[in-house]
């Protein structure tokens, strides 16, 4: 298995199989994109076919959020660190901050907090926040389970990415979504670790499958049955 970041699409994984007898590209719940490759294509050959599908694609990602709409975010709502405030008042325009432990919404007192515009920004504000507690959290977990389960890794970088939790590169740099934040504490580590795997087996084999179940305490299977119930998106 290969990934290739496409400029429209984002993460794509390019699969290689033998029982594959064309082309074809699957659009999972999560958004993410997987393409199987039949013997004798070649990659350039897979791409030419994702480019012309593109469109196809970002119709399914569409009529999956319509069937799966955004939950309706209002008081009271937290995350790990923050609580949500919200403040109806007599100003023009929409606009939120983060202050110390609060995520403080601000929208005129004619509107409503169910109204597409306040949701979209309450989701933004709460997704700031989620991004500032990260920061703060991710790079110094995976230091500490890089220390404890022996692995090296790169930088480590915290994202907005919708299409998965995380990924490694070819030269070992770690990549987060901030949505890890929506985790609890074992699906967090759950994921970190399964990227961590990656620096030593960059695909998902029969090895790879080995090391990380070995290193979830046997684990693997149940925890990734378990991080399924989760999405990325709202």
């Amino acid at each position: 298995m290969s990934r290739y970041l496409h400029p429209e699409l984002g993460p794509v994984e390019l699969v290689r199989s033998s029982r594959a007898r064309r082309l074809s590209i699957r659009v999972r719940a999560t958004g993410e994109v997987r393409m199987s490759l039949p013997r004798g294509v070649s990659e350039a050959e897979a791409l030419r076919f994702l480019d012309e599908k593109r469109r196809w694609v970002e119709r399914v990602r569409e009529r999956l959020e319509s069937r799966n709409p955004p939950q309706m975010l209002g008081m009271p709502f937290s995350t790990r660190e923050h609580v949500l405030r919200l403040r109806p008042d007599a100003c023009e325009e929409l606009s939120f901050r983060i202050v110390r432990d609060e995520i403080v919404v601000r929208y005129p007192s004619a509107m409503r907090y169910d109204e597409p515009d306040v949701q979209s920004l309450i989701r933004r504000a709460v997704e700031e926040a989620w991004r500032i507690e990260a920061k703060a959290y991710l790079p110094e977990r995976v230091a500490e389970l890089c220390r404890t389960l022996g692995f090296r890794c790169g930088r480590v970088t915290v994202r907005n990415s919708r299409s998965r939790w995380g990924s490694c590169s070819a030269a070992d740099d770690i990549s987060l979504s901030l949505h890890l934040m929506k985790l609890p504490d074992r699906l967090i580590d759950y994921v970190i670790v399964h990227e961590l795997c990656h620096t030593v087996h960059r695909n998902h084999g029969p090895r790879f499958h080995a090391l990380l179940d070995r290193m979830t305490g046997g684990e693997h299977m149940r925890l990734r049955a378990e991080l399924r119930s989760y999405s990325t998106r709202w």
